[in-house]
C-alpha cells in the first residue's frame, strides 16, 4: 500500500513523531523487573517496603512513569538505540507483498526457564512473612502449567490463532493496493501517532465490499512495523464458527498483548495460574479480567507495559460476530475501558454499518471518545479500483506474456473491455477483486479466455452456468441475505423487488414529470407497516441498501450502493431462493397502490362508507400526508397511484399473488364513481376479470347479469339511464380476452366487486376525449346514486363517434 509513498509519509507524518527525551547510553539497556518487585508487610502507620536490587538499577536506568491523569498525559513513540524510529523504513519494511511461504507463526510455548532463573533474592531465605505480595515474574522466571499444558499455550487455545494478523488460514491476506486509500490512511495515522489524543476509538465503517478489511489489514501491519500494534483480530462468520465466536476474541486479544509485552505477560500468566475460569466466562467478565484488571495492576505499580506509548488494538468485521448483542457489548465495554486512563490503549473498530452498530456509537456518549471515519463511494475511490484493476491485469498479462495474444507492449485489456469493466465495478474494490481473480485464476491459465467470458457477462450477452465469472460475488451476497430472518423475508423481498425494478415510486412511469421515488416514510406506509416493524426487518441490509436513519425517513429514499447487488437479485441463475421476479415486483407495487388509492376514496367519499371505514381512512391517509390535507395534493396522489400500471403489466389468469388477489377481492369499487373516465391507464377493470378467472375469487365477483338481487338491479337501471334506454351489450366474459376481443369505436359494460362494494364500469375502446384517442375509457356507476350530469354528456360523445364511424364504414 505504501510502496513508492516514502515521499508523502515523510511530509504527512514527520509532525505526528514525539519529542525524544536524551538518554544516557547506559539507558539503552531493556529494563527488566526482577522476580520480587515489592514485598508489602505491615499496617498502614508501619509498612515496609522491600525493593530488590536488580529494581533499583532498572529504576535508576528507565524511570518508570506514573499512570496518566488525563487526556493530555501521553505516551512516548518507543526509541531504538537511543533515537527516533525511521517511521518510513517500519512503514514499508511491515507491509512488503506476502506469500503463504513467507508467514510464521510464532512459538506457542513459551521459552522454559533455566535453573538459574529460577532462583531469586530471597533463596535460602526463612523465619520471615510477606503480608499481601504482589510479583511481577520477569518471562524467564515462571512457567505457569494449567491443566497441564503452559498458561499462554492454554490462553492461546482458548483463543482464535486464525483470526490474526498474518494468519495463514486468513490468507490471501487483503491489502490495499500502493497509493490507494490515501484519505483514510492519512487520517488513522494522524490519529495513531498524534498527541494528545482526543479519541481512543474509531469506528470506520462502510457498506459491503468498499475495502473496509484492507484498510484495517494495511493500517494494522503499518503500526506493527512501528511497533505500536497491540493486537488485532479479524472476524469472519464464513471461516469457521471459531471465528465468529465473541468468546473468543479477548482471549486471542490477550495471547498477542502477552507476546507483545512481557510486563502484561507476567501479570496474566500469573492470574490465568491462579483463576483459570476466566477463559470460560461471560465476554464482560473476560474483558475485565484480562484486559482492564492486569493493567490496572500494572498502572498501580508504576510499570509501564508498552514502553510508554499508546498502542492500538484493531478491530475488523465485528458484524460478522455471530451475536448481535454482543457486538454492541464489546463496543460498549471499549468504550468504557477507553475512557480510563490506566490504558495505553487505542481501538481500531472496522465494520459495516448494520443498524444496531450504527444505533450503538451513535449514542451520545460516545461523542467525546469515539471518531466515526466513513468509506463512501467517490472520485477517489474510482480512482483508486482503476489503479487496482489497471497494475493487476498488467501483472497477469506479464505472467501470461507467452499465451495472451498481445504484446507485452501493447495495452491489454483494451481501453474499451477496462471501461466495460470499470463501469460495473463501479468503484467497489471486492468487485473489482472477484473480476480480476476470474480473469487470472491460475487453474484455469487462459487470461483471455477469462476476460472474454468476463466481458459477455457483464454486458448481458450470457446467462450464468456452470461458468460464472462472478461466483465469488454472489456467495458474498448470499451469506448476507442469509442473515435474514424467516419472519423479515416477505418484507425484505418486497423491498428489494420494489427497488431491483425501480418501481420503489408512484406517478406515470420514469421520465414522467409527476413520477417520483417515494421516500422511506411513505415506502414503509406504502407497504402497510410501521418504522418499528421496517427498520426491524431491514437491519440486516445496511451494509448492501443505504438506509437513512429515521430522522431522514421523509425526504431520502432508499438506494442500492451498487449495481451488482440488484442484478444478482434479479438473475434466477445466479440468486437462487432470493430472486426477485418482476412479476413479483410489479403486483407488490399494484397492491399496494389499490391498498392506498381505496383509502384515499373512502377518505373523499364518507356519505358512501361506514363511520368506522372513513375514520381508519382518515388515520392512515392523515398519516401518509402527515396532518395536511390539501384537497389537491391528495387528488394527484390518487391518481399518480391509479396510474402506475398498463394493462398487461401483470399476466393474466391465477398469477396473482396473495397479497394483490386480497386487496382486489376487498376493494370498494362503487367508490370509482366519476373516477378516470378517460384514460390508457385506467386497468381495474382489466384486472377484475383477470382476477374472476381465479378459483380462489367468489364466484360471481364479475358478471354482467343479475346476481346480487339488491345491488345489481340498481346498476343496470343507471346504465339505462346512462344511455337514456340505448342497449349496451355486455362484455363477452367467455373470450381469452375480452377486453382485446372488443373491436375499436365500441361500448361494453361488466359488473364488478363483491355486495354492496359492487360497481358497473361502461368502457369504451378507441374513442376521443378532449383531442385524443384513448385505448381504454370507463364510466363508472355506483348503485346508490344515478349517473351526473357529466357522465351522460360524456357518454352522447361516445355516441355520437361512434355513430359517425359506422357511418364512414
Amino acid at each position: 500500500m505504501f510502496c513508492g509513498f516514502k515521499d508523502y509519509l515523510k511530509v504527512k507524518f514527520s509532525r505526528y513523531r514525539p519529542a525524544q527525551k536524551p538518554e544516557s547510553r547506559k539507558n539503552k539497556q531493556d529494563p527488566r523487573v526482577s522476580s520480587a518487585t515489592a514485598i508489602q508487610a505491615g499496617t498502614k502507620n508501619d509498612k515496609i517496603s522491600f525493593v530488590s536490587p536488580q529494581l533499583k538499577r532498572d529504576r535508576a536506568h528507565h524511570p518508570v512513569v506514573n499512570p496518566p491523569r488525563n487526556d493530555r498525559t501521553t505516551y512516548r513513540s518507543p526509541e531504538t538505540n537511543g533515537e527516533p524510529k525511521s517511521l518510513i523504513g517500519e512503514v514499508i519494511s511491515s507491509i512488503q507483498p506476502q506469500r503463504a511461504s513467507d508467514i510464521r507463526v510464532s512459538p506457542m510455548i513459551p521459552t522454559q526457564p533455566s535453573t538459574n532463573e529460577q532462583t531469586s533474592s530471597f533463596t535460602g531465605a526463612h523465619d520471615f512473612v510477606m503480608m499481601h505480595p504482589s510479583f511481577y515474574a520477569d518471562s524467564r522466571s515462571y512457567n505457569y502449567i494449567m491443566n497441564g499444558q503452559p498458561v499462554l499455550e492454554r490462553l492461546r487455545s482458548a483463543g482464535t490463532p486464525e483470526a490474526g494478523l498474518n494468519a495463514a488460514a486468513r490468507y490471501p491476506l487483503p491489502r490495499c493496493h500502493p497509493s490507494t486509500r490515501k484519505s483514510i490512511q492519512e487520517k488513522l495515522f494522524g490519529w495513531l501517532f498524534g498527541a494528545p489524543h482526543k479519541w481512543k476509538m474509531v469506528w470506520l465503517f462502510g457498506p459491503a465490499g468498499v475495502g473496509k478489511s484492507a484498510v484495517a489489514q494495511t493500517f494494522a501491519e503499518a503500526a506493527q512495523g512501528q511497533r505500536l500494534l497491540a493486537a488485532s483480530y479479524f472476524f469472519s462468520s464464513t471461516q469457521g464458527e471459531k471465528r465468529s465466536d465473541p468468546l473468543r476474541i479477548i482471549p486471542t486479544l490477550a495471547y498477542q498483548m502477552a507476546i507483545h509485552s512481557d510486563h502484561y505477560k507476567n501479570v496474566i500468566t500469573q492470574k490465568l495460574a491462579s483463576d483459570p475460569s476466566i477463559l470460560d466466562a461471560t465476554l464482560e467478565a473476560q474483558f475485565r479480567g484480562l484486559v482492564e484488571d492486569p493493567f490496572l495492576q500494572l498502572a498501580s505499580h508504576e510499570v509501564q507495559p508498552f514502553a510508554e506509548s499508546f498502542h492500538v488494538v484493531v478491530i475488523d468485521g465485528l458484524d460478522e460476530c455471530n451475536n448481535d448483542e454482543a457486538q454492541c457489548q464489546l463496543v460498549e465495554l471499549i468504550k468504557e475501558a477507553a475512557q480510563k486512563t490506566h490504558l495505553p490503549l487505542l481501538w481500531l473498530i472496522c465494520s459495516r454499518p448494520e443498524r444496531h452498530l450504527k444505533s450503538t456509537f451513535s449514542r451520545l456518549e460516545y461523542a467525546h471518545v469515539c471518531r466515526r471515519e466513513e468509506l463512501v463511494i467517490n472520485e477517489e475511490s474510482h480512482a483508486d479500483v482503476e489503479r487496482f484493476m489497471r497494475a493487476r491485469f498488467r501483472e497477469v498479462h506479464h505472467k501470461y506474456r507467452d499465451t495472451i495474444s498481445v504484446g507485452i507492449d501493447s495495452p491489454w485489456p483494451t481501453e474499451h473491455d477496462l471501461a466495460v469493466i470499470m463501469e460495473q465495478v463501479s468503484g467497489h474494490f471486492v468487485v473489482a477483486s472477484v473480476a480480476e481473480r476470474y480473469v487470472g485464476d491460475p487453474f484455469i491459465g487462459d487470461p483471455e479466455a477469462q476476460l472474454r467470458s468476463l466481458l459477455s457477462m457483464l454486458r448481458g450477452l450470457s446467462k450464468v452456468g456452470t461458468n460464472n465469472p462472478l461466483e465469488a460475488l454472489d456467495a458474498f451476497y448470499y451469506r448476507i441475505l442469509s442473515k435474514v430472518s424467516e419472519s423479515a423475508l416477505p418484507v425484505v423481498t418486497r423491498v428489494l423487488a420494489l427497488l431491483s425494478y425501480d418501481l420503489n415510486s408512484i406517478g406515470g412511469g420514469s421520465g414522467v414529470s409527476n413520477h417520483r421515488k417515494l421516500t422511506i416514510e411513505e415506502l414503509w406506509l406504502f407497504l402497510r407497516t410501521d418504522q418499528p416493524h421496517f427498520y426491524s426487518v431491514m437491519q440486516r441490509l445496511h451494509s448492501v441498501v443505504d438506509i437513512p436513519p429515521p430522522e431522514d425517513a421523509s425526504n431520502r429514499s432508499l438506494t442500492f450502493y451498487h449495481k451488482s447487488f440488484p442484478d444478482y437479485l434479479t438473475s434466477s441463475h445466479r440468486s437462487g431462493k432470493f430472486f426477485v421476479s418482476q412479476d413479483q415486483a410489479r403486483q407488490c407495487q399494484l397492491a399496494c397502490s389499490l391498498h392506498w388509492y381505496n383509502l384515499i376514496l373512502r377518505f373523499q367519499n364518507p356519505t358512501l362508507v361506514m363511520a368506522n371505514e372513513h375514520q381508519d381512512a382518515s388515520s392512515m391517509v392523515n398519516a401518509w400526508f402527515r396532518g395536511i390535507f390539501h384537497w389537491k395534493t391528495i387528488n394527484e396522489h390518487s391518481v399518480m397511484l391509479a396510474r402506475n400500471h398498463l394493462y398487461g403489466t401483470v399476466p393474466e389468469g391465477n398469477a396473482f399473488d396473495l397479497d394483490l388477489f386480497n386487496v382486489l377481492h376487498d376493494f370498494d369499487f362503487r367508490l370509482m364513481l366519476g373516477r378516470y373516465e378517460h384514460s390508457d391507464d385506467n386497468i381495474l377493470p382489466m384486472f377484475t376479470i383477470s382476477l374472476a378467472l381465479d378459483t380462489r375469487a367468489s364466484p360471481h365477483f364479475v358478471r354482467t347479469e343479475v346476481e346480487d338481487e339488491i345491488v345489481d338491479p340498481n346498476l343496470l337501471h343507471h346504465l339505462s339511464v346512462l344511455t337514456q334506454g340505448k342497449y349496451v351489450e355486455p362484455l363477452d366474459l367467455t373470450a381469452t380476452d375480452p377486453f382485446n376481443d372488443m373491436t375499436n369505436r365500441t361500448v361494453r359494460f361488466v359488473i364488478v366487486g363483491n355486495g354492496s362494494k359492487s360497481g358497473l364500469a361502461c368502457i369504451g375502446k378507441g374513442l376521443r376525449a378532449k383531442g385524443f384517442t384513448w385505448a381504454w375509457q370507463a364510466i363508472w356507476l355506483n348503485a346508490a346514486l344515478p349517473p351526473t350530469s357529466e357522465q351522460k354528456l360524456r357518454f352522447r360523445k361516445w355516441e355520437k363517434e361512434i355513430t359517425v364511424s359506422r357511418q364512414g364504414e
